[in-house]
């Protein structure tokens, strides 16, 4: 994937799941609280990282199984 592409992916990341808790919930936020949401932030990436490991694996498998058929 080239750098523009992970540039606007990442930016349609943002968009989609933390702007609009920020725009919310920002005006609102302490210092102490900002700094949940910053590691919720890292939390949630950890999920989608783990969510398309398995899903990636899953696909291989599958894959595997219709070529050895």
């Amino acid at each position: 994937m080239e750098e523009k592409e992970k540039e606007k992916a990442r930016e349609m990341f943002e968009e989609i799941f933390f702007k609009p808790i920020e725009k919310v919930l920002g005006p609102f936020l302490n210092e102490e609280a900002r700094r949940h949401f910053s590691q919720a932030r890292v939390e949630v990436l950890k999920a989608m990282r783990s969510f398309l490991d398995a899903e990636i694996e899953r696909v291989d498998k599958t894959e595997k199984k219709s070529s050895e058929s």
